[in-house]
């Protein structure tokens, strides 16, 4: 029923009730003529009503669908019509129930078959649980028997792993054809790594187990080998070339098969023979053919020019040496580091690997440049051959023993080039002294006499200019300061004695002093020359021991003569070698009046500048000035013997200061001794 309906009904009860009179035995509240009037009883009844309530409101509004007009009639029949409606709805909710009960019996059919099912359903479960349990204790098993099955599995995994190569290695190290790559060596590694943990096997219970796996590794390691020989073989032809790149690979590949001796010594040779070919190739094209397109020129364009000839032979090989010695630095350099992943080679003691990369490299790279040796010795010789002159032919021999001790430096002094270059070092070193010998017996044979002024004659300072040109040239050379005045001694030896020679040849003819001042120039000069060089230290000092001799003859001579025109010289003789025991007033031409006239003499010839006549003059100016200051110590020294000699009373002279004109220091002060 529509709750509305309810409230109306209910409203609708109390209002009627309250039209109807109350019981006799009812007590009333009020007396009085209202309680007997209707009118007043509803109104009463309304206002006690509370209108605000929300029931009523939905009572109100529900009844006001009942009226369309508001007559006496529709009121009086308003009861009717909501009882109407609540029988109406009354019947609605029988039907609704009615329906409700038939599914509600439907569902109780059908719990009821489902209850039966489920029974059905356990009583199968319980058989069957009967039946399984068997089955569940052998899954139990199974599951541990499983259990231990994947530790098996992952144990075995391991050991294949650690002791068995994949397919994919397997293919790569097997397989003849393929290029050789980073992976082939990674599964070499691994090859490697497996065959060296199989000795712990060795070791253990599975000693047929590590026999078998280490009888597998080698045959894969045999073929691997051989493959990456044949590879390296078929890339060493490729090294033919002008310009070369070194690739990773290449170099791996290299230190890889260091591990087998015998095919890595093979290797070498294919490359000793690929690259010396190639060297000597371009070795024949650089002296006839020359660079692409003509530059640079062909080296034996210049066959007419000794010197750049020999030297752009020399510095092209030395240019070649340098080339391959970096090519197979970088063919065999230990401390290379490719950015791949896995490197092949155990690694062993660095030091010991680096030694031994530089011993292959240094005999590689003998062998490879054996080739320039021939054609190299054949044209130097040929060059010295055409009698250079000795300045030439010298320039040759410091050019070669530049690049001689240069490239002994990197290929070492045994090597086949350096042992070449030591070879022609000698034999230009022989024309060079067969040029000097010839040299200094054309001297010998023509000797050139001294002219008028006892200058150096054109043969010497020919051959000191052509010394010194010599010395520039070899003050440019390698040798150790310390060996370098013993080696060029030879050189000066074979200038100089036969020159000198030739000087004191020239100079038989002249007197004593003539020839002192003639040999003094001719050594000064040549000393001159030689003074500027560090290694020449020893000749100079023996020109200094034989200039120093002749000056002797110089000092001796001017100093004689010098003592005889100024009339010394018999007063000097008579006090030398006068009897010890004698006054000298007592010997003859020593009386006073002898002595007076002599140092008149002695005065006239210090005051009148006669002396000058007697001082030498010329060049060289320093030995010059060093004879006469010699001589005028020398005549000091005598005139101050000699005044001792007066003075002294033992030789009984009367009044010797009326004898001596002159103190010994006025007749220095007179001679200008510097």
């Amino acid at each position: 029923m529509d709750p509305s309906i309810k409230v109306i009904t209910s409203s609708f009860t109390r209002v009627s009730s309250s039209n109807h009179p109350k019981s006799p035995t009812t007590p009333s509240p009020v007396s009085g003529p209202a309680e007997e009037n209707p009118i007043s009883l509803k109104v009463s009844k309304l206002l006690t009503n509370q209108v605000d309530d929300s029931k009523t409101k939905a009572a109100l509004e529900a009844l006001s669908e009942f009226y369309t007009t508001n007559t006496p009639a529709a009121r009086r029949s308003l009861r009717g019509k909501i009882e109407v409606k609540a029988i109406e709805n009354n019947r609605k909710f029988s039907e609704v129930f009615e329906k409700v009960g038939e599914q509600l019996s439907i569902i109780e059919s059908q719990v009821k078959a489902m209850s039966m099912f489920c029974n059905e359903i356990g009583d199968r479960l319980d058989s069957a649980n009967q039946q399984t349990a068997f089955l569940l204790e052998q899954a139990d098993i199974l599951k541990s028997q499983r259990e231990k099955c994947q530790e098996r599995k992952i144990l075995v995994d391991a050991f294949l792993k650690r002791f068995t190569l994949s397919e994919k290695e397997v293919a790569l190290l097997s397989t003849t054809s393929g290029e050789i790559g980073p992976e082939f060596f990674d599964a070499l590694k691994h090859l490697q790594q497996i065959h060296a943990d199989c000795d712990a096997l060795l070791i253990t219970e599975n000693q047929r187990a590590g026999l078998e796996i280490m009888e597998r590794m080698n045959a894969y390691q045999e073929t691997a080998f051989d493959k990456l020989f044949r590879w390296t073989q078929s890339e060493t032809r490729t090294l033919g070339r002008d310009s070369l790149e070194i690739s990773g690979t290449m170099r791996n590949a290299l230190k890889t098969l260091k591990q087998r001796p015998v095919l890595f010594q093979s290797c070498l040779e294919e490359l000793v023979y690929i690259r010396r070919n190639t060297i000597i190739r371009l070795f024949m094209d650089a002296l006839t053919r020359g660079g692409p397109n003509g530059t640079p020129r062909p080296i034996e364009i210049h066959v007419d020019d000794p010197m750049r000839y020999v030297g752009d032979m020399l510095a092209w090989v030395h240019q070649a040496v340098a080339g391959e010695r970096e090519f197979l630095e970088g063919l065999f350099d230990s401390c290379f580091d490719e950015n791949v992943e896995g490197k092949i080679i155990e690694r062993l003691s660095e030091d010991i690997v680096k030694e031994s990369d530089d011993i292959i490299v240094q005999d590689l790279l003998d062998r490879d440049l054996d080739g320039t040796c021939r054609p190299l010795k054949a044209r130097v010789e040929q060059v010295l051959g055409s009698q250079p002159g000795a300045i030439t032919a010298y320039r040759i021999v410091n050019l070669i023993q530049f690049y001689k001790i240069t490239i002994a430096k990197i290929l070492g002094p045994n090597a086949s080039l350096s042992i070449t270059l030591e070879e022609i070092t000698e034999s230009a070193s022989f024309v060079f002294f067969n040029t000097l010998n010839a040299r200094a017996e054309q001297l010998l044979r023509f000797v050139q006499t001294p002219g008028s002024d006892l200058s150096p004659p054109p043969a010497v300072k020919e051959s000191t200019l052509q010394l010194n040109e010599i010395m520039a040239c070899y003050e440019t050379s390698l040798v150790a300061s310390s060996k370098r005045e013993g080696d060029f001694a030879g050189i000066l030896n074979a200038v100089l004695d036969p020159l000198l020679q030739m000087c004191e040849l020239g100079a038989k003819d002249l007197n004593r002093f003539n020839e002192a001042i003639y040999m003094v120039n001719c050594l000064y000069y040549v000393q001159s020359a030689l003074r500027i060089y560090s290694f020449t230290h020893s000749r100079v000092q023996m020109l200094e021991s034989q200039i120093e001799e002749h000056m002797e003859i110089l000092v001796d001579e001017q100093y004689m003569k010098l003592l005889e025109q100024s009339g010394l010289a018999q007063l000097v003789h008579a006090l030398e070698t006068k009897d010890e025991h004698t006054p000298l007033s007592l010997v003859t031409n020593m009386e006073t009046r002898s002595l007076s006239a002599v140092m008149a003499r002695l005065d006239s010839f210090l005051t009148l500048g006669d002396i000058d006549t007697f001082r030498l003059t010329g060049n060289p100016k320093p030995l010059v000035k060093r004879v006469n200051q010699r001589v005028s110590r020398l005549f000091v020294e005598a005139y101050r013997r000699l005044s001792e000699a007066i003075r002294d009373p033992k030789n009984r002279y009367e009044f010797p200061a009326t004898i001596l004109v002159r103190t010994v220091d006025e007749v220095e002060t007179l001679l200008s001794m510097d």
